[in-house]
């Protein structure tokens, strides 16, 4: 998995300039084959221990990268596919908080941009939705009647 650098001590992981982890901007021409050419790549980065690293270094968000960074498939900075087996530890902690967090859509955009969830978006998630109490349908009509 990992070789020392010649006359080093260093190591380096597998994608080491590897172009199959960044392929060249005109190597690929749509989604479909930056999937095809990259996904194969994607099961070199579950045994990695620098896929925290390596996303930190890459910032794929901000910089709208497209390949495959610590276990995951970008494209234009946003994520289209993970590796089985990959931590969700490895993303960075969520930055500045947006007007959906606290929903199951702000928790799904955390992922989308490459960022762990927030506290607020882990507990719309994990928490199960608000059921309404039954009410009678006899108490319903009792209280119409009083209220008219």
């Amino acid at each position: 998995m990992f070789t020392a650098l010649p006359d080093t001590d260093l190591f380096t992981p597998v994608c080491y300039r590897d172009d199959r982890f960044s392929p060249a901007e005109g190597a690929w021409a749509n989604k479909t084959e930056l999937i095809e050419k990259c996904t194969p790549a994607m099961a070199d980065c579950v045994p990695c221990p620098y896929r925290a690293m390596c996303i930190r270094q890459t910032r794929p968000h901000p910089s709208k990268f497209d390949g495959v960074a610590g276990g995951r498939l970008w494209l234009g900075g946003e994520v289209i596919g993970t590796a089985d087996g990959v931590d969700d530890l490895d993303l960075p902690l969520p930055g500045k908080p947006r007007d959906i967090c606290g929903t199951g859509d702000g928790h799904e955009r955390h992922y989308a941009v490459g960022e762990q969830p927030c506290d607020p978006c882990r507990a719309a998630v994990d928490s199960p939705p608000p059921v309404e109490p039954e009410t009678d349908p006899a108490q319903e009509q009792l209280l119409l009647a009083i209220a008219a």
